[in-house]
């Protein structure tokens, strides 16, 4: 891909993220975490995509609905527009993006909710207000390998935040992964351009993304109650093997 390519595919991305932004200022006046905020970050959400993607499908199960903690694999800051279009949810968030330019400020003011996962003395608190929004009936997508990959393969879950989910009335595992817009598997070149991880910018990366004519797909797992004491990392194993399974299918030919 040349250099002009990628200018001209982030400039075209720049003008959805634009696009969206023109949603701001109705954003703010909205009341905090009220269903019109939801409205306009949905909307954001779906203007942005527009620009990324040409469709996003869902498959496997039904989305479980209220209350449900959705446990996911992540590979790009895209995932979080692609399920925020498609899921009525909130998401689980590293604490560093409060301080991010415009997303920050937005991301506080919809239903994001901030972990530090390196704390460990914190889990329990954490774990505690995750519990807390998952009974008041939100929904949350928690990324369950604390970082992104570059979409080869499904890295190991880390466990600490599984406590959590004995607060959800019910847990379903979900696997996102993008394909050609024509439906045909991206190489594994392919996939690492997509992959937001090391010192890749954010426009580059814009892009790249833009430019390969992706398709995104969602495939939800059967959801489950948890078994009440189960052991967070036997809980974690359970998700990794159900978001593998569901990914090795979302990049078969």
């Amino acid at each position: 891909m040349s250099a002009a390519t990628r200018r001209f595919g982030a400039l075209r991305a720049l003008g959805g993220l634009l696009h969206g932004l023109m949603l701001v200022p109705g954003w703010l006046a909205a009341p905090k975490h009220s269903p019109a905020t939801r409205r306009y970050e949905k909307r954001f959400m779906q203007r942005v995509v527009k620009r990324l993607v040409q469709d996003v499908v869902l498959t496997g199960a039904a989305p479980a609905g209220p209350g449900t903690l959705y446990v996911s694999n992540h590979m790009s800051w895209m995932d979080i527009p692609v399920l925020g279009s498609a899921l009525d949810t909130d998401f689980i968030a590293k604490s560093d993006v409060k301080s991010w330019p415009v997303i920050g400020l937005l991301s506080r003011r919809t239903g994001t909710l901030f972990v530090t996962r390196e704390e460990r003395h914190r889990v329990h608190h954490q774990a505690d207000l995750i519990g807390e929004r998952l009974r008041s009936g939100h929904s949350l997508v928690l990324f369950a390998e604390g970082t992104t990959s570059d979409g080869l393969a499904i890295l190991p879950f880390r466990s600490s935040l599984f406590e959590a989910a004995a607060h959800a009335a019910l847990i379903q595992p979900i696997a996102i992964g993008y394909h050609r817009g024509d439906g045909a598997r991206l190489s594994d070149d392919e996939m690492r351009m997509i992959g937001w991880t090391g010192d890749d910018e954010l426009l580059s990366n814009l892009g790249t993304v833009s430019r390969l004519s992706l398709s995104a797909e969602i495939r939800l797992t059967p959801a489950f109650a948890p078994e009440p004491g189960i052991p967070r990392k036997l809980l974690a194993d359970r998700c990794r093997t159900a978001v593998a399974e569901a990914y090795a299918a979302i990049r078969q030919p």
